[in-house]
């Protein structure tokens, strides 16, 4: 199995999550966030680290509908789902496009999520592998 090691990153898990399942695929890295006490809270965060699939971040052409984006200063782009009021922020880290979304959070806590991201060190892969959270799809 060759695993591309530049996607590899992880975003601390927001207040009462945890990292529930990551799945790992030839050009991807995902990470699902659920509660803690799942039955008992809901809500999900979902995390998805890619190669860029443009030169730039941009805004689809047309857009689709009900749905509002756009590119911030910063040359992150927020993206709301008008049917689900789901908000998704992605941004550009090192050589990875990096996608966080959620339909609770709201922008300003996946920006939070964003600014942890770090490379997934061995301790974090070898607890994943224990609490057998990952899928592979090759």
């Amino acid at each position: 199995m060759v695993l591309t090691y530049s996607l590899l990153y992880l975003g601390t898990a927001p207040a009462g999550m945890h990292v529930s399942r990551v799945r790992v695929g030839p050009a991807s890295f995902a990470v699902d966030y659920r509660p803690v006490r799942e039955g008992y809270e809901t809500g999900y965060v979902g995390l998805v680290v890619r190669l860029p699939l443009t030169p730039a971040l941009r805004c689809p052409e047309p857009p689709e509908a009900g749905t509002t984006c756009r590119v911030d200063g910063h040359g992150e782009m927020v993206t709301v789902h008008g049917s689900t009021q789901e908000t998704t922020v992605t941004r550009r880290y090192r050589d990875t496009e990096v996608s966080v979304a959620n339909q609770t959070l709201g922008e300003a806590g996946l920006r939070d999520l964003l600014n942890t991201l770090h490379p997934l060190s061995d301790a974090e892969l070898d607890t994943l592998i224990q609490e057998k959270a990952i899928d592979y799809s090759f």
